[in-house]
């Protein structure tokens, strides 16, 4: 797994920025806009030797991947030059690939090469960006490529002060350069290429367009506070930077694939060129409400990541009309040509020795997993699964991470998520492994020598399991303001109070807890292992609407011994962080919940309506499945990105918060959806097809609470994603 740039990418990417910042100035950009082309930076650009950036060696060019050309067009995206970059890197390939070398040393000269998205034997009429400045546009006619000498003259404008014309592909007219399959499938691939390019571009300048916001959101003040400050505006754009950063993983996650030529890999594009757009656009025009009245005006730059975007968005056409690409190539048998990748790597894969261990893994559940017992699983309100447990822990697999002397087999966090994801594969319940993971890795990082030896090894074998003693009645996720108190008594504690929502509280032996034993909010907290099978607790159930249960549990002078104290004596916080840290990096659920509602989804598409037509062959049905799955893969990779920099200890503190953001709003948005496509059938629970959507959704109110709600995602990713003053006291 690697999702780091290489030193000669960063340094491509930092050159850009470099050159691109001097040059592109608010006052420079209107000024081009007003001309149509800005032939400044467009001799800077061919000075860089862009143009044939991924032109093969052979032919003149310097033989550059799609990561690198993605690097050139988020700078094109970030600094928005009037200039055509990213269809003059495909075009000057697809006329390499054409042979077409005379006219392609004209592009190596200053020219400028365009082409049209769509064939003009099915559309003659299309919208051409930069048509007014073009020398040529290439062309497809059925199974030829011509070229249509430019510029295009013509007085309109466009949103994006591109020089779009709308340009006539007569028949008759144009040069013959190309024609056969070989021909056309160059054009498609080309076509495909601009898919992820201009995706890329326009992730890149919604960005750019949110950090320019939070800015001005951290100067400008109201209320004598920096506006910034006030969820009402930093919670929007935490959303909007999740959704943009999704949009930049999704495209690189559709460049492995195409390199490792995957099945998935045309769907993967269409689903990441759909994805950007509908992610940028609302983020543009967030940037400029941050911005207030100054937003709309001239005089900003936020109006321009506006315009860009929505022209770049929109020049392909309906957005829908991706969704119903990016459908039949995942699920009905679509097929396209793709472009070759080049040099790639980037990898979102697990490595060998993570997915060995999963495959250990996977061979206990495909022995454990009979149809009773995937029957029970489906309706366990808990995942209390004992033979299972008892079976991975033997192996040492239950917690694969722990070290090998307390049951463990030392594995890395990639292994421990690739193992995670059987659970996944196999539509188990994790949660009782998930938090007794919890209160385990708190006591080998933060417990005493003692409850190492006693505790650990046995959890590990699947004999003991925790609970997290974290939410209270009246403080709910802020956890720094529990008031259940543990008070010294000679060499212990005895604890008093009430917890909420303690799941695994009815299985658990320990509960990792947290207490009150100083008065300063922060610093007065000390954490617990604290022993239940004693008088003094109580565990009372709580039926939720997810029909999964949870517990409300009392403490009554109960005893702990100091050795299960976890931590310094109000030194809790340490503790605490870390054991968020690792529950916030959590998706597997998330990535579940969506993996269900796709395959049943899909499934039910196969099926006939009333009427005897196949409900695939419905452009909502299509449109509907195809976004559901662009946020499953969008949650993917925020995933692998978690465990990547986890992995590399080059986390940044909204990794984790975003995906968990993301994973468990996108459960309640894609439960929404599918439940009203396929109601009213949708509304029947049971192990079904569509009952499995059905308790998905039901679950998904939850899924936003608990781990930390979304409010409280939010605002870290605010803080820290993008830098805005901090939003909670």
């Amino acid at each position: 797994m690697n999702l780091q740039l290489s030193e000669e990418q960063q340094l491509l990417r930092d050159m850009l920025e470099k050159a691109f910042a001097r040059q592109c100035t608010l006052a420079h950009l209107r000024n081009s806009e007003a001309l149509g082309h800005d032939a400044e930076t467009w001799v800077l650009f061919n000075e860089f030797g862009l143009p044939l950036l991924r032109v093969p060696e052979a032919q003149g060019g310097v033989g550059a991947g799609l990561v690198e050309a993605v690097v050139v067009a988020e700078a094109l995206g970030k600094f928005a030059p009037v200039i055509p970059g990213v269809e003059m890197m495909v075009a000057a390939r697809l006329l390499a690939l054409l042979g077409a070398d005379d006219v392609l040393q004209g592009v190596a000269d200053g020219g400028i090469a365009l082409f049209a998205l769509d064939d003009a034997a099915v559309r003659r009429q299309q919208v051409i960006a930069h048509a007014s400045s073009a020398d040529l546009i290439l062309f497809r006619l059925g199974e030829e490529i011509r070229i249509l000498s430019g510029p295009v003259a013509g007085e309109s404008t466009d949103i994006g002060g591109l020089g779009a014309r709308l340009v006539d592909f007569d028949g008759d007219g144009g040069r013959l350069v190309a024609q056969g399959r070989d021909a056309v499938q160059a054009y498609e691939a080309a076509v495909e290429e601009w898919r992820l390019l201009n995706a890329a571009r326009i992730a890149a300048a919604a960005q750019k367009s949110l950090f320019d916001a939070a800015e001005y959101a951290k100067e400008r003040h109201a209320f004598g506070r920096p506006i910034g400050s006030f969820q009402g505006l930093a919670h929007p754009m935490a959303d909007r930077l999740v959704d943009v950063e999704g949009a930049s993983l999704l495209i690189l996650r559709a460049i492995e694939a195409i390199s490792q030529n995957a099945d998935n890999a045309a769907g993967l594009v269409s689903l990441a060129s759909w994805w950007a757009g509908q992610a940028a656009r609302p983020a543009t025009v967030l940037g400029m409400r941050v911005l207030g009245g100054y937003g709309v005006t001239m005089e900003y730059s936020a109006q321009t990541y506006f315009r860009r975007v929505a022209a770049w968005s929109l020049l392909a056409g309906d957005p829908d009309e991706e969704l119903q690409r990016a459908a039949s190539r995942m699920w009905f048998g679509g097929k396209a040509h793709l472009p070759d990748s080049g040099e790639n790597d980037i990898r979102f894969d697990f490595p060998e020795h993570a997915l060995s261990l999963a495959e250990e893994v996977r061979a206990v559940f495909a022995e454990h997993a009979t149809p009773e017992k995937r029957d029970w699983s489906f309706g366990s309100d808990d995942g209390h699964d004992v033979d299972l447990f008892k079976k991975l822990g033997a192996k040492g697999l239950l917690f694969p991470d722990w070290p090998t002397e307390y049951g463990g087999r030392s594995a890395d966090v990639l292994a421990v998520a690739a193992v995670r994801g059987v659970y996944v594969e196999f539509g188990w319940n994790d949660t009782v492994v998930a938090v007794t993971e919890l209160v385990g890795r708190a006591l080998i990082d933060h417990g005493s020598d003692k409850a190492k030896r006693e505790i650990v090894p046995r959890m590990a074998r699947g004999e003991l399991y925790g609970s997290l003693g974290y939410s209270e009645p009246s403080c709910g996720s802020d956890l720094f303001a529990v008031q259940t108190r543990a008070t010294r008594d000679g060499e212990g504690w005895v604890i008093n109070g009430q917890k909420m929502f303690t799941s695994q509280g009815h299985l658990a032996n320990y509960s990792l807890m947290v207490t009150r034993t100083g008065e300063d909010k922060h610093k007065g907290i000390t954490l617990f292992a604290a022993p239940l099978d004693q008088p003094g607790y109580r565990c009372d159930p709580i039926e939720t609407v997810g029909g999964e249960r949870t517990n409300t549990t009392f403490y009554d002078d109960l005893r702990v011994p100091d050795e299960l104290r976890i931590g310094e004596v109000d030194g809790g916080v340490k503790v605490l962080a870390a054991a968020l840290a690792r529950e916030q990096g959590s998706m597997e659920l998330f990535i579940g919940s969506l993996q269900e509602m796709v395959k049943s989804g899909v499934e039910w598409s196969h099926g006939s309506d009333q009427n005897g037509q196949k409900r695939s062959a419905s452009h909502r049905v299509r449109s509907v499945l195809a976004s559901v799955a662009a946020r499953l893969e969008v949650l993917h990779a925020l995933h692998r990105r978690a465990l990547w920099a986890a992995s590399t200890g080059d986390q940044k503190k909204h990794f984790g918060p975003s995906g968990k953001l993301f994973g468990s709003e996108a459960m309640i948005e894609c439960g929404e959806m599918l439940m009203a496509l396929t109601a009213p059938d949708s509304l029947f629970s049971g192990n079904t097809v569509l009952g499995k959507i059905e308790r998905e959704y039901r679950r998904s109110i939850a899924a936003t609470i608990y781990m930390g709600s979304s409010e409280v995602q939010r605002s870290i990713i605010a803080e820290t994603g993008l830098g805005l003053p901090r939003t909670r006291n």
